[in-house]
């Protein structure tokens, strides 16, 4: 089992990386071609409302009500009965985003007047535009979270891991080869194509686990009454990042001519690149995992999962923080600078990942405690935190953009990140005990100081190469990303970090296993 859920994690950890790999590549094109000018304000601008909206309205309630209920179905009725209930709700799902999506081309104006009010005019009506062409991406996106929720609850993770490969590739290959012919609403054509593959491309799999389509709408559904019960907690405890990001929109769209947006949307997505594929890989391999131990009441290994799990995320992800910040400049030069995205590009762009990277361990606690209470079918803790996260991120964006302009903004949603993780990680603790202890707060004190370490080497490699051509920054980077990890895991070992005995541990065994094998 536990060499299955390893493989699992490598699996999708691989796959989901490499499609964050091609979502940066994507970027980098896409940078090229239209740096942080009006038409990629306008293109940020438009692609981000529908994803938000859907996020705030249908997306949190699918993919963290579905996987939980389903389970319950699997365990006490059968997968037939399982399938017909998915059946029923995929098909409300499906009416729901329809009606949204046409109320959302309808509106387009006033929607991204409300959103984005102080865009410039030429701006705002491509912008409007744009938005027109991608709001179907509400359907399609509401579809293929289902098709996952129904594939991961069927021990199927391979297939949801590598849908967005597909959807990068897609709009990777339309800037390569025809974005001079047709643009940026070619653009936003290739995206819309490619997140309706996200569909397309789960279709073989969901149909060979046993998924058969029925229309059926049954709002009187025990599943589904009990879906909606738990939805909207759910949804106002997930609006945090959507919230945040739809503030920094509005507050952006008035700053640096409109650049602000693009600064924003870039450093953002190289954020999310980084700390997210690992946070979503491992929150997504325990949740199915924590909502089955949650219908048979295994609390004992519920707690030993999270412990493990929190651990694992800080022993990443606080590294991954400290090298971003400090390499934050050389990074978003490296990635982004040619063509359009110039120097001073560069310089906006840069000072927002440094002040992202802050939040990187509040976002990696919240993405696997969130799973965890939606696994245990509490919905109202994170509706709490999340209300609290909402109005400390509005309240702080507006004093720090008064304060710092621009990079006020990505500083009070990483203060948000960090606040709302620490709460969490206390509740969960709370309601059950055991998952933060002495070990956990020991190990947390050797990655800290193990990071420390690191940046003093980082700091010291910065003064000795000395430089700013592309070579010299490469250079730079490299030496301490490489000689950085190297310390890190060293200054581990010499602090004697239980995670990593336990590593050096499973390798030794998978070795002699192998060896067994090779002697037979």
């Amino acid at each position: 089992m536990k060499k299955n859920i390893i493989r699992t994690f490598t699996f999708m950890f691989s796959a989901i990386f490499l499609a964050k790999i091609l979502g940066l590549v994507r970027n980098i094109i896409f940078a090229n071609c239209y740096g942080t000018g009006y038409e990629a304000t306008a293109f940020f601008t438009a692609s981000r409302i529908p994803l938000q909206l859907l996020d705030m309205s249908l997306g949190a309630a699918i993919s963290s009500t579905f996987i939980p209920i389903f389970n319950e179905y699997l365990q006490k009725k059968g997968k037939e009965r399982a399938i017909q209930f998915a059946n029923n709700f995929l098909n409300i799902i499906i009416v729901i985003s329809l009606i949204l999506t046409i109320l959302g081309i309808v509106f387009a104006p006033f929607i991204v007047n409300v959103i984005a009010p102080e865009l410039p005019p030429t701006t705002f009506e491509i912008t409007v535009e744009l938005i027109k062409i991608l709001f179907p991406i509400m359907l399609f996106t509401a579809v293929a979270f289902v098709f996952v929720g129904f594939l991961q609850s069927l021990d199927e993770f391979r297939i949801p891991a590598i849908i967005s490969v597909v959807a990068n590739g897609i709009l990777i290959l339309y800037l390569i080869l025809f974005n001079d012919k047709y643009g940026v609403e070619g653009a936003a054509i290739a995206m819309l194509i490619g997140w309706g593959t996200q569909v397309i491309v789960q279709l073989p799999a969901v149909i060979k686990k046993g998924f058969k389509y029925k229309f059926i709408i049954d709002f009187k559904d025990e599943g589904i009454k009990k879906i909606v019960k738990l939805a909207l907690p759910i949804l106002i405890s997930t609006w945090v990042q959507p919230i945040n990001n739809l503030v920094n929109l509005r507050l952006a769209s008035g700053l640096e001519e409109g650049q602000a947006v693009s600064a924003i949307e870039y450093s953002y997505n190289l954020y999310l690149i980084i700390v997210g594929v690992f946070s979503y890989t491992l929150s997504n391999i325990i949740f199915p995992e924590l909502s089955k131990l949650t219908a048979d009441n295994n609390k004992e290994q519920i707690k030993n999962i999270l412990n493990n799990s929190i651990k694992v995320s800080l022993l990443f992800i606080i590294p991954m923080a400290v090298g971003i910040a400090m390499l934050s400049d050389d990074i978003i030069k490296i990635i982004y600078e040619r063509g359009e995205f110039t120097a001073e590009s560069t310089a906006l762009t840069s000072k927002v990942l440094l002040y992202y990277s802050i939040g990187m361990i509040g976002y990696g606690l919240m993405e696997v405690l969130n799973k965890a209470f939606y696994a245990m079918q509490d919905s109202k803790t994170p509706m709490k935190t999340s209300i609290v996260a909402i109005i400390l991120n509005v309240t702080l964006s507006i004093i720090f953009v008064k304060m710092m302009g621009y990079t006020g903004l990505p500083l009070a949603a990483s203060i948000t990140s960090v606040v709302v993780g620490i709460i969490m990680l206390i509740l969960v603790n709370t309601k059950i005990n055991g998952i933060v202890t002495k070990d956990t707060i020991k190990e947390l004190i050797k990655i800290a100081v193990s990071a420390i370490i690191m940046a003093v080497l980082i700091i010291i490699l910065k003064k000795v190469i000395i430089g700013t051509t592309l070579l010299k920054v490469i250079i730079r980077v490299c030496a301490s990303v490489i000689l950085g990890i190297i310390l890190y895991f060293s200054s581990m070992i010499l602090l004697k970090s239980d995670l990593l005995s336990g590593l050096k541990t499973y390798i030794i065994r998978k070795n002699k296993r192998k060896d067994v094998y090779v002697e037979r």
